[in-house]
């Protein structure tokens, strides 16, 4: 659960809506939100979609954030 809550977190934080977000990674919106509410598991890909979409590393997606 701490991937889709940091996967808002930065989402929001850069002031994008899930479509936004999504566009920017070149992934659906439907996956993002699922991702987002943990329904979906994300592959290496996605994590990698994900990190370079909005620019942070990879690992921040799994570290709880304080």
């Amino acid at each position: 659960m701490i991937f889709g809550m940091n996967l808002k977190y930065y989402r929001t934080r850069q002031g994008l809506t899930q479509e936004e977000a999504a566009e920017k990674c070149s992934i659906s919106s439907e996956y993002w939100g699922k991702m987002e509410r943990g329904v979906q598991a994300a592959t290496l890909d996605i994590v990698e979609k994900v990190s370079v979409g909005l620019d942070i590393s990879a690992k921040d997606l799994f570290n709880e954030i304080k």
